[in-house]
């Protein structure tokens, strides 16, 4: 409160920059009361700092925040979406948080500590992109690019929902959830969810392709920067070749940017059309999500790696399109937000005109951990060789490890980041020399498959290396290996060491 009073800005601004935003009665007097202790200096617990911090925050002060190194929110919730973008307003930690001497795989680069933020407002342009790339987050992804210029919907676009403070249970009914565009969620607390409606929006190529060479110029070596770009039918020919098209140009930009990794949205449940609502994510139609992503890699560099980032889908719905796509892409990344109904106390739309927005956080945390296991299995039962990124409900350290231990090379998180922007520093602190450098094979009836298959390989061939042996597995190579020391403990497999090294044979015992 010593900076407000140096500042010269009397108390009485601050309480008429909240009273524009909050309008309950009980937390504006609540507001006033904190500002009167801080300035006597009656704060003396951690709430106390906690409601210094939603008044500060919610009449503009974040700057005085990130000062003195506090957490608050990255994103000005109550500001429109251009304001936000211009620049970051988050706090920074002292130093990015690394783990020294440790390096893990993801898309073929050796990265640090595999944490990092989807496309989204909280990665628009590089001033992002650097702002979390110096916050710890190694796997970052530029927000969603298009062929042209794409206004955003209408503030409000993004609000807490305090309401909902455990994960929702798996089903397809549409959920109903309520918000107040001031509502709040206590800093600290990992049981935070949010909604959001902001229609995919994007710069023109003119604007973004110099400014994605700036974000890849900004990164550290041990990181990645992953672009998503999304075709659309301009013309409304209603043409699947089109939209195609359009998803192939938009990459091919995106690598004359010297972009190496592009995601394919095919995952939004936010997109509007004029006098049609919201429309359903891409990914639901197998044909035209097939027909979308032959083109982009028909036409990509060689060496590109294609991501496909995919909303929830139930397993058999995931089944049909992993088979159809998996083949052409390196990666499938999810999920997206869920498309859920939001409204606030009086049965309105929370985001006018949009009744249909997207929910994250804790909300959604059982639906990525059911996706992301589901792709850990198809990966095996199809024997196709693709990675995982992992995202949804990510908001501590607990549930970013539950994504890594179902698969997932690379967790990502927004709502959990938005949040608290110190997530990856928490994470390094506490897991950092103990994350295994893959993800482990941690369910058991996963286990025992990619078992079977290992000795009906090594049984096809009178014997095979180790090393053969991972190569031929859909698995990552740490885990082939743990699994071949369990064989042959299990007197599964034998080992027999040559002049070339070591060889597996089949035992005889099933």
């Amino acid at each position: 409160m010593h900076d407000l009073q140096v500042a010269r800005e009397p108390l009485d601004q601050v309480l008429v920059a909240y009273d524009r935003v909050v309008v309950d009665p009980a937390r504006r007097r609540r507001a006033q009361t904190t500002l009167n202790d801080a300035v006597q200096g009656h704060l003396q617990s951690e709430n106390d700092l906690v409601r210094l911090v939603e008044v500060l925050y919610f009449s503009g002060r974040q700057p005085l925040l990130a000062k003195h190194h506090l957490l608050f929110p990255a994103y000005r919730i109550n500001e429109e979406y251009f304001l936000n973008a211009a620049v970051p307003c988050g706090p920074l930690v002292p130093r990015r948080p690394r783990v020294d001497n440790r390096s893990w795989m993801v898309l073929g680069k050796r990265i640090g500590f595999p944490i990092g933020v989807p496309a989204s407002v909280l990665t628009a342009n590089a001033q992002w992109i650097h702002y979390f790339s110096r916050n710890g987050f190694n796997v970052l992804t530029y927000k969603t690019v298009r062929s042209r210029a794409h206004e955003p919907s209408p503030p409000p676009n993004w609000v807490f929902l305090p309401r909902v403070v455990e994960p929702l249970p798996l089903g397809p009914d549409i959920h109903e959830v309520v918000a107040e565009q001031s509502d709040w969620v206590d800093v600290g607390r990992t049981d935070v969810s949010t909604a959001n409606s902001f229609g995919v929006p994007s710069s023109d190529p003119e604007y973004w392709e110099p400014d994605l060479e700036e974000s890849l110029n900004v990164l550290h070596d041990d990181q990645i920067l992953i672009v998503s770009v999304m075709g659309d039918d301009y013309d409304r020919t209603a043409r699947p070749a089109a939209l195609a098209d359009d998803f192939a140009f938009v990459a091919k930009r995106a690598e004359r940017a010297g972009a190496e990794f592009i995601e394919l949205n095919l995952s939004c449940p936010n997109s509007l059309v004029p006098g049609h609502g919201v429309k359903p994510p891409m990914c639901l139609d197998v044909d035209l999500t097939r027909e979308v992503v032959e083109a982009v890699r028909a036409r990509a560099d060689p060496g590109t790696r294609i991501i496909a980032k995919l909303s929830y889908l139930p397993m058999e719905q995931l089944e049909r399109l992993v088979t159809a796509i998996g083949p052409l892409v390196d990666a499938f990344s999810g999920i997206n937000t869920l498309q859920s109904q939001v409204t606030d106390g009086r049965g309105q739309a929370t985001f006018p005109g949009r009744l249909l927005a997207g929910i994250s956080g804790i909300a959604i945390r059982n639906y990525a951990l059911d996706f992301v296991t589901n792709l850990a299995r198809l990966r095996l039962e199809t024997g196709l060789r693709y990675e995982i990124i992992g995202m949804g409900g990510v908001t501590d350290v607990d549930s970013f490890t539950a994504l890594y231990d179902a698969g997932a090379v690379a967790v990502q998180s927004a709502n959990g980041v938005f949040a608290n922007p110190f997530l990856a520093w928490e994470c390094v602190a506490s897991i950092g020399w103990t994350l295994p450098l893959s993800p482990p094979l941690t369910d058991e009836s996963l286990r025992e498959e990619a078992k079977g298959l290992i000795v009906a390989l090594v049984s096809a061939y009178e014997s095979l290396g180790p090393y053969t042996v991972a190569n031929g597995m859909p698995i990552p190579p740490s885990q082939t290996l743990d699994l071949l020391t369990e064989l042959v403990r299990a007197g599964r497999l034998r080992v027999e060491e040559t002049g070339s090294g070591f060889r597996y044979r089949h035992s005889g015992s099933p």
